[in-house]
């Protein structure tokens, strides 16, 4: 695929556990383009998590390669994988630990702290990727104080503050409703179709990555082609098709 961004060549990743082995991903191979929105989905406990914490460098494979932009991911410095989720990585995590008494603004505003930047700058990023992700009037709310959906769109805005490359999106829209999970795929997409970002992201269900450019099912330990009940909710991009290995 041109433009290829994030690939990962024949990934696996096994848990080891008393008494067993847990299979969490299997000779997975992917390309995501500049651009692309793909969606991965299955059921808990699939691999999922597993996947994308590889795809970020937050987690080392067993076996295969992870590339980012052309060069090996898994073999950088950690200090140099951790610049790259400061800078063009972005994570946002379904688990995070939220502390209910800080503020939405300073929530958001915190990567761009952490990298040096100005508190000015940072703020006035900070605003503008919350009006962005339609969140303008959490600026002055405490983070306990949000919706399941007002928490989402404030993930997202705190991911897009860095203004990612890369964007891996972990659960964005469990326990939402139908329109909340709308409202976060639409956003979701235009950082892929709009900003050219390219954006991979999970979910349990097909049904809950509607929009994406591409959407694969992660079935013990392989990415392959939907089951025909979820057909329908697949679209692939005009030109090509999404290639899924071991499908």
């Amino acid at each position: 695929m041109a433009d290829v961004l994030l690939r990962l060549e024949r990934v696996s990743k096994r848990y080891h556990r008393p008494h067993e082995v847990k299979v969490a991903l299997d000779g997975v191979s992917l390309d995501l383009a500049r651009g692309e929105l793909v969606g991965v989905f299955g059921p808990s406990a699939a691999g999922k998590t597993t996947l994308l914490r590889i795809a970020a460098g937050l987690l080392a494979a067993d076996a295969g390669a992870v590339l980012y932009d052309g060069e090996r991911l898994d073999r950088m410095a950690s200090s140099q994988r951790a610049r790259l989720r400061r800078r063009e990585i972005a994570c946002v995590r379904s688990d995070r630990r939220w502390d209910a008494c800080l503020g939405v603004l300073d929530h958001v505003m915190l990567p761009l702290l952490a990298d040096g930047l100005s508190h000015r700058t940072a703020e006035r990023r900070a605003r503008e990727a919350l009006l962005a992700c339609e969140a303008k009037q959490c600026v002055g709310m405490e983070l306990g104080e949000l919706s399941d959906g007002e928490r989402q769109r404030v993930e997202i805005a705190r991911a897009l503050v860095i203004e990612p490359r890369l964007l891996l999106a972990d659960g964005p829209t469990a326990d939402l409703s139908l329109i909340e999970q709308e409202t976060i795929m639409a956003l979701l997409a235009a950082l892929a179709h709009r900003a050219g970002a390219a954006v991979l992201v999970t979910a349990r269900d097909a049904a809950a990555l509607l929009g994406a450019d591409a959407i694969l099912y992660l079935r013990d330990g392989e990415l392959v082609a939907p089951a025909r009940e979820a057909a329908r909710v697949v679209q692939f991009p005009s030109g090509g098709s999404r290639r899924a290995a071991d499908a």
